[in-house]
């Protein structure tokens, strides 16, 4: 059963809330794991989102944020926080004790700095980022952050999220993590070889790699090779105060870590501040036990599946000459994936659970993808096939669901399972794919729904 809802919530459904001048809610758009966070990707958006079904003439105003595709889910969400609301990321004095990094890190000047929770925003995100909105939810519930900064988790009006591990993947264990409390990634695995090139790559610093490729935002964790990355001139352009500079460079005082121990056994990667521990299980169900859903705010799903079943508790990838093998063969891992006999005692579910966990979209089981917690009456409804679409409403052109669409309830989970479509089919990459216009087509319906009933 969830947990009870947010008790401070604003009560928007007996006092709506007057919206902004010529403008509907923004949506903000949220990469996964080693997302590169780059607009292009994502396709014409500008043009799908031209016009909103409240007004022909306005047209929404789209963010892309860009965390770091390898952080831990406290460090994207506070990040998301800042980059959207403007000023100095501030990781919190006691996390970055806890974890062995800055307490601060880039200052932004905002993306949308009159956000706030009579000035919410959508929340459109794809796998690692659709729990990295769910963290900041809960972040905003708490102390973190400035309360000058008023915040709060209506601010979020919805969370869609793709493809997403609401209760984690065993996929992370099948690239390099271990339920082994004591030794969390394996020294020779895919995933521990992605972070020593993460810190060869973050020690040269090259900035004009970083602009065109990856910018993997580890300042915090300070791998650069020149030691201390906030520089007296950023002090002085981005206007922080003496006092707030101080305590930046004593933040960041002694946290240096140098490029050979990083490789032998990196202090970022063997920690639990980090993308790949909170995608885990384990992780998940850390970050689930103190999180709760908030009764203003309208959550979304949907599901991508792959695989099916014949005769036995496995699953296997449905043939298919447009799968990629290194996809196939994850997938097929995942479907009759089991834990080491040797660390039964850490096991996060038991061997009965696993074959819910098996029928996957190549990296993430459907059971992880519905919602964080489990199904009872009254918290989801669950649906076959594609949103129904009035554009599409007579086209079916990829499974669409033939119903009428549902209307939306604000603190319930709405999931969509579409059938033969891998984690990377629908975002944040364009392929020009029907699938992925009748998506984004749907989802723009769908904003427009949420903000007919919110303004």
């Amino acid at each position: 059963m969830p947990p009870d809802p947010f008790e401070n919530e604003l009560n928007l459904a007996n006092a709506p809330v007057p919206p902004s001048v010529n403008s509907v809610p923004p949506v903000v758009f949220v990469e996964g794991f080693m997302g590169s966070g780059k607009q292009k990707n994502w396709g014409p958006l500008a043009e799908i989102f031209k016009n909103t079904g409240i007004d022909q003439n306005c047209s929404r105003k789209l963010i892309f944020v860009k965390p770091g595709c390898c952080n831990s889910l406290h460090d994207r969400a506070i990040e998301i926080f800042y980059q959207i609301k403007g000023g100095r990321v501030d990781y919190g004095e006691e996390h970055a004790k806890e974890f062995g990094h800055a307490r601060f890190g880039r200052r932004y000047k905002g993306f949308y700095p009159q956000w706030s929770a009579s000035n919410p925003v959508h929340f459109l995100a794809h796998s690692l980022g659709g729990i990295t909105i769910w963290k900041l939810q809960q972040l905003l519930a708490s102390d973190i952050f400035p309360a000058s900064l008023n915040p709060h988790p209506d601010m979020i009006l919805s969370l869609t999220a793709v493809s997403t591990p609401f209760k984690g993947t065993q996929g992370v264990y099948l690239l390099g993590s271990t339920i082994n409390p004591n030794n969390i990634i394996r020294p020779f695995s895919i995933g521990c070889w992605l972070g020593r090139f993460v810190h060869i790559y973050e020690y040269f610093n090259i900035q004009w790699l970083k602009e065109l490729f990856y910018d993997f935002n580890v300042d915090h964790w300070n791998f650069y090779w020149k030691n201390v990355w906030v520089t007296e001139k950023e002090q002085q352009s981005d206007n922080d105060n003496q006092n707030t500079f101080e305590e930046i460079k004593q933040s960041v005082a002694g946290k240096t870590y140098g490029l050979l121990y990083c490789l032998y056994k990196s202090p970022w990667l063997y920690n639990k501040d980090n993308g790949p521990f909170d995608m885990t299980i384990h992780g998940m169900k850390i970050v689930n036990e103190t999180s709760r859903i908030f009764p203003n705010t309208f959550y979304r799903s949907y599901v991508t599946t792959i695989t099916c079943t014949e005769n036995s508790i496995y699953h296997t990838p449905k043939p298919s000459l447009s799968l990629y093998y290194p996809i196939y063969y994850l997938s097929y891992k995942i479907g009759r994936f089991r834990f080491p006999e040797a660390y039964k005692q850490y096991q996060p579910i038991t061997d009965e659970e696993l074959p819910e966990w098996y029928e996957n979209d190549g990296l993430c089981p459907i059971i992880s993808q519905y919602h964080p917690f489990s199904c009872s009456p009254g918290y989801c409804t669950h649906h076959d096939g594609m949103p129904p679409s009035e554009k599409y409403k007579y086209q079916h052109s990829y499974q669409v669901s033939t119903k009428s669409r549902p209307n939306p309830v604000r603190g319930q989970w709405e999931v969509w399972k579409i059938e033969d479509t891998t984690h990377w089919s629908i975002i944040p990459v364009w392929y020009n794919d029907p699938k992925q216009m009748e998506f984004f087509v749907g989802y723009k319906e769908y904003l427009d729904q949420l903000d007919a009933l919110h303004l």
